[in-house]
């Protein structure tokens, strides 16, 4: 330091003799402003960085403010200045060479520019090191706009290209805003490897520094700007000597300063007054700039900018682009109320997404903003928007003759040139049907009322030649499903007689045409004729029901209401197949066809009230926790009587798409989707038994259970089928069904997220009940066969999982059980009894070699565990003295009597094992105590203080507990025994010495006569940090595999260290 400081105090005397001698003739200039840089710089070197840029900031000032004199001398000719092929034109704006040029200064042979500019690098990146964003853009902006005016002087003076200033320039901007932005934002490693001040640049506001590099880049715009100005006042033009291949040969190793200069010197300058190139400079520049603006606040400049940039994507066609840029425009104009500007970016916006042909509906927005225009005064002509009218129909595709007038919705489907685009955005319409049926036992028609409401969003009248709107009858499941049923039927041996078709037939030559005259609910006489058509194709659908008025004109900002009644509909189920209109002899949807689904009606006939119901616990327990589980199906008759039926039950895995859990009649689902259950599972249907017959005053009972004919087929069981007696109206049925569910593996009996599981547990019991019902249709009465279906989806699961930690001491057991409730369903704890190996037959029950000592769980009975709930049960088992003869992977079984809670009515009992092999064999002890009292550390009670700089030693007492049965082993025991440090101790304390010691017994004689082993070693540890540590903590293994920590006990592990 002191070296540094007789350095700096070396190099203010030369500053200061070098000062007096500046009114002398032939002063050194070059060797004072040199002195002074290298006092700078000095600074710079020791992190003095104020210092640093204070003394460039007074060697910039005393170079602005020398004399004429003392710049003549600067300004000599004989020195060294730019040319045009220097590498601030050719690499990089700010590539100097620094030492080369601190030795021009020192020699007096650098020009005053070369001197400008070299100060202005050694400012700024003493700024950027410094973490100054904002004052080194603030510099930058106003010495690139002086320094292009120096240089504008060369070019003038032939020293130069005349367009290499506003490269030099317009580089200068680009390059200092991307070092500055990667830099505050934490980036600058993609930048440089200076060690920039982190707490600096963070210090900076972002609205401050948006500013900033808002204000340069803008700056980089008036210069691209002004170049374009200055092209087109020169007569002669200046071009690389590279033509057009050349450079396309050359741009994949240009670097970006040359790709720049291609701006500048295109040969597409000399064919017109502007070039690609240059147009979209100016609009990337002039979009970052927004951006910037944007985020300080600048909101109207931001919006200007990026209404420069919409002309530039409107030149190229890039509509999307350009519309989303002139929205900004439009919004910031409506807000401040610059009508006229407002206007006419609208008008642009309208071009645009005319020239897109793809959002009607950004359209429609685009006229409701023009009438917004017109409200505040701003003229827009009534043809100006009839002339935006007819360039959007004419902008859509149109069919190929478009004289042609299309009669009806058929036509229009076989045309392959109508267009795709919806108009209904525009037109805003809205369908309501009504439908009117009588109270007969079986219908055979139905009338129904049309309404289709036309609002017309233009700010101008519209014709429309036509207005479609076609319902088409779908083919219900009668004739495909009456084949599946009866082919099935005919697998369970019915009878001749019930093998009866179950489609609808109609009269195939039968087509209704009917004109009738509509009511219009507008404000003004309706001119539009209506047509209304049972139109029947025969492959395709049964009836297509065609709704048409011609000649419709909507008034400007006003709407319509047009209605159709028709009565004689059959009964069916119709979907809205198409709205259309035609408008100047094109075809338009005014509806999308995921929009027609929801117009539809149905004329039914009378329904079946046959129901089917599954009920069954929420959860299927598999195997071993429960042998089998049972569901009930019922089958009510209700209003109607059940003939020659038949019952299937369906077991499988269903693949959806959803996590919901279905329940009760599912029918149309189930039948319009044949893959609901399509993928096959392991659970078994063993059986089903019928309760005894109940009529509507008779109750259940599961004492009398009758076994009915069954025919069990298909795979694993997965299938059953039993015919059903005649039931009678108003009777019912019910059957139990036994199923047995193998047990899981560990991927699906795992606790995961719901998502994860829920197809791997998930299991589909389907019912179908098939019977005989008349029905009529036209005037013949026939017999159909009816099904009605329903699906419940279990989750296969256990209601509880365990997590069993077991611990020997002596001759007792400490036995932990966490219960986990399941992540579905809430369970409630109704009993709990723990039977030990005498009880649960692997042992003698006058023997028992373990008993229940202690049992303080008394109080959970009751508990309600809601999902993913835990609930801690502990036991205190006693070993009996055959514990270890007799004791051979024993076990205990926790019984737990269980209650769903969101199904109180059904019970459960599972049993969950706690075995206990790991208690099983030899158990140890290992006592962990501080060696005696001294001055390191004192005993407080269970606590003991140590410091932190010196090791505590600690005595390692084990002990093997070694009954009379094991004395013949201990002779012969050439077992190795080693003592290690639990991991877990690892984190607080460092063991000195071996980490892994071996060690030799030592027998001795019990308390009770039986022979021990022991052994004892001392252990220093050092504490990792100071605080509250836990005393460290030991395990054993033998031939190297660890013991189980049930057989090890630790008595010091719950005391604490006092570390200072």
């Amino acid at each position: 330091m002191d070296t540094f400081q007789l350095e700096c105090f070396q190099c203010e005397e030369e500053l200061r003799q070098l000062d007096t001698k500046r009114r002398a003739r032939g002063w050194n200039v070059g060797a004072f402003l040199h002195v002074k840089e290298k006092l700078a710089l000095m600074y710079q070197q020791m992190y003095l960085k104020d210092d640093a840029i204070r003394h460039l900031d007074e060697l910039d000032a005393i170079f602005i403010n020398l004399n004429e004199t003392e710049k003549q001398v600067l300004q000599d000719s004989s020195k060294i200045a730019f040319e045009c092929h220097d590498p601030i034109f050719t690499q990089s704006p700010l590539a100097l060479d620094l030492d080369e040029i601190q030795q021009y200064i020192a020699s007096n042979r650098a020009s005053a520019r070369l001197i400008s500019l070299y100060c202005f690098c050694r400012q700024i990146r003493t700024l950027y090191i410094m973490g100054s964003f904002l004052q080194l853009l603030k510099r930058a902006s106003l010495f690139i706009e002086s320094f292009l005016a120096e240089l504008d002087k060369l070019a003038a003076e032939g020293e130069i290209k005349w367009h290499q200033p506003f490269l030099w320039a317009l580089g200068a901007c680009m390059e200092i805003s991307y070092a500055c932005e990667v830099s505050w934002s934490g980036r600058d490693d993609e930048w440089t490897a200076s060690s920039v001040s982190v707490q600096a640049a963070q210090a900076i506001p972002a609205e401050e520094m948006s500013r900033a590099l808002g204000n340069i880049l803008y700056l980089a715009r008036r210069v691209l700007k002004k170049f374009a100005k200055s092209r087109k006042c020169r007569n002669e033009h200046h071009v690389l000597s590279s033509s057009l291949s050349d450079a396309a040969d050359a741009e994949t190793s240009m670097t970006w300063y040359q790709k720049l200069e291609q701006v500048f010197v295109s040969p597409e300058w000399q064919q017109s007054e502007t070039c690609d190139s240059y147009e979209r400079c100016l609009s990337e520049i002039s979009h970052l700039a927004s951006m910037h603006f944007l985020q300080c606040g600048r909101h109207r400049f931001a919006v200007y900018l990026e209404g420069e940039c919409a002309q530039y994507h409107y030149g190229c066609g890039e509509f999307e682009v350009a519309s989303r840029l002139l929205r900004s425009l439009a919004r910031q104009s409506e807000e401040d109320g610059w009508w006229t500007i407002f206007g006419a970016c609208v008008q642009r916006i309208c071009r645009a997404e005319l020239a897109l042909g793809q959002s009607t509906q950004r359209i429609s927005a685009c006229f409701n903003m023009l009438q917004l225009a017109q409200e505040e005064l701003f003229g827009v002509s009534k043809e100006g928007m009839k002339q935006l009218l007819i360039a959007l129909v004419a902008s859509f595709e149109s069919n190929d003759g478009a004289d042609k007038v299309v009669n009806s919705v058929k036509d229009m489907k076989k045309s392959r040139n109508v267009p795709k685009i919806n108009l209904g955005d525009l037109f805003r319409p809205s369908m309501a049907v009504e439908t009117t049926q009588t109270s007969a036992y079986v219908l055979k028609h139905g009338d129904i009322c049309v309404t289709l409401g036309i609002a017309n969003e233009f700010p101008a009248g519209v014709e429309l030649e036509k207005v479609c709107v076609c319902f088409s009858r779908m083919v219900e499941s009668y004739e495909s499903f009456a084949q599946e049923e009866l082919s099935h039927i005919d697998d369970l041996e019915l009878s001749e007689a019930t093998r009866t078709d179950a489609s609808v037939d109609y009269d195939k030559s039968n087509v209704l045409g009917t004109n009738l005259v509509s009511t219009n609910d507008s404000n003004r006489p309706s001119k539009s004729d209506d047509v209304i058509k049972n139109v029947h194709i025969e492959h395709e659908q049964d009836t297509e029901l065609l709704l048409e008025k011609w000649d419709v004109y909507l008034d400007e900002k006003t709407g319509a209401n047009l209605v159709w009644r028709h009565s004689g509909v059959p009964v069916g189920r119709y979907i809205c197949s198409g709205i259309e209109c035609v408008i100047a002899g094109n075809t338009f949807h005014l509806l999308p066809s995921s929009a027609l689904v929801l117009a539809s009606f149905e004329i039914t006939a009378k329904e079946s009230t046959v129901q089917v119901d599954i009920d069954g616990a929420p959860l299927l327990v598999p195997q071993p926790l429960s042998e089998v589980e049972t569901i009930t199906v019922s089958v009510r008759a209700n209003d109607d009587m059940v003939v020659n039926g038949i019952l299937e039950l369906r077991v499988c895995r269903r693949i959806r798409s959803d996590n919901c859990i279905t329940r009760g009649n599912e029918k149309e689902n189930l039948e319009n989707d044949g893959s609901s259950c399509n993928e096959e599972c392991r659970v078994h249907l063993i059986k089903i038994q019928q309760l005894g017959e109940t009529g509507p005053d008779t109750a259940a009972s599961l004492d009398n259970v009758q076994s009915n004919h069954v025919e069990s087929r298909g795979e694993l069981n997965s299938l059953l089928s039993v015919a059903l007696p005649t039931v009678l109206r108003g009777d019912s049925l019910r059957y139990v069904v036994t199923v047995m569910v193998p047990p899981l593996n560990s991927t699906e009996s795992s606790f995961g997220p719901e998502d994860e599981n829920e197809d791997i547990t998930n299991v589909t019991i389907r019912a179908s009940v098939r019977y005989q019902r008349d029905r009529m249709h036209t005037s013949a009465r026939t017999t159909a066969t009816e099904m009605h279906c329903t699906e419940s989806t279990f989750r296969v699961l256990q209601p509880l999982t365990e997590v069993v930690q077991l611990r020997r001491v002596g001759t007792k057991i400490f036995a932990s059980i966490t219960l986990v409730c399941n992540p579905f369903l809430s369970v409630v704890l109704q009993d709990y009894h723990l039977q030990c190996p005498g009880q649960v037959g692997n042992a003698s029950v006058h023997c028992p070699v373990v008993t229940v000592e202690q049992d303080p769980n008394t109080k959970l009975r009751g508990t309600n565990l809601r999902p993913n709930d835990r609930v801690h049960l502990a036991f205190t088992l006693g070993c009996s003295p055959a514990f270890e003869t007799k004791a051979c992977d024993s076990y205990c079984s926790l019984a737990l009597d269980l209650k769903y809670g969101a199904d109180k009515s059904w019970f459960k009992t599972m049993a969950v094992h706690v075995p206990l092999a790991e208690v099983e064999g030899k158990h140890y002890r290992i006592d962990v105590l501080p060696r005696g009292l001294n001055k390191a550390y004192t005993f407080l009670g269970e606590i003991v203080e140590a410091t932190a700089n010196e090791p505590v030693t600690f005595d390692i007492h084990v002990q093997e507990e070694v009954s009379h049965l094991h004395k013949a082993v201990l002779a012969d025991d050439t077992n190795t025994l080693s003592l290690c440090l639990n991991q877990s101790s690892e984190y607080d304390w460092i063991l000195v010495g071996k980490q892994r010691e071996r060690f030799n017994w030592n027998l001795y004689l019990g308390n009770h006569g039986d022979r021990r082993r022991e052994f004892r070693t001392q252990k220093r540890l050092l504490a990792t940090r100071s605080g509250l540590l836990r005393f460290p903590g030991f395990h054993l293994q033998l031939n190297d595999q660890t013991i189980p920590a049930a057989r090890v006990h630790c008595q010091q592990s719950s005391r604490q260290v006092i570390v200072s």
